[in-house]
């Protein structure tokens, strides 16, 4: 389990931006305010996309190739550049990673996240696409991810995947899979 987000937020957030002064302090990990000069920060949560490649029964699942999670199992995704919409982050991050065009990604739901990357947790909102292909290229390995897996959803343990938000988006569709 992971420590809460404000417990790292002293190490990555201690000087004020304005009066540069080693005076910031946050009683939740969000809302960071200066002692000296009383400027605010808010450190709100990152949007990033999860995406659902679906074949038939499988999903495919990706190894990843960087920490947080290295070697472990995960859905193609990322995060949102500025200015992007979460539809063309889904299609951007699945050509990054896998080297695939995809066309109309659908919108499921969301799920929370914590993602902790070098000693900092980043509160995330990963939004969960859907695509049906008939099938995907040899994945390239590359620094993101290593290989590719076809998998059917039952056949998925928790233990296996890098994220809680993807451990909760997979137990929600069990349901919906056949």
């Amino acid at each position: 389990m992971s420590p809460p987000a404000h417990e790292f937020s002293r190490e990555w957030a201690r000087f004020c931006p304005r009066c540069g002064a080693d005076s910031l302090s946050s009683d939740d990990g969000r809302r960071h305010q200066c002692a000296q000069c009383g400027f605010v920060y808010f450190h709100n949560l990152a949007a990033a996309v999860c995406v659902m490649l679906r074949r038939g029964e499988e999903l495919a699942l990706v190894v990843r190739g960087q920490d947080p999670g290295r070697g472990l199992l995960d859905l193609p995704g990322g995060f949102v550049d500025p200015d992007e919409d979460l539809e063309a982050a889904a299609v951007r991050e699945v050509r990054e990673e896998l080297g695939v065009a995809i066309n109309n990604p659908r919108y499921l739901f969301s799920v929370p996240n914590l993602y902790r990357y070098r000693e900092v947790n980043y509160r995330t909102l990963d939004a969960m696409f859907e695509v049906w292909v008939n099938d995907l290229p040899p994945v390239v390995p590359n620094a993101e991810v290593t290989a590719l897996y076809w998998r059917e959803l039952a056949s998925v343990k928790p233990e296996e995947l890098a994220f809680a938000s993807v451990r909760a988006a997979l137990a929600r569709l069990r349901g919906a899979f056949p």
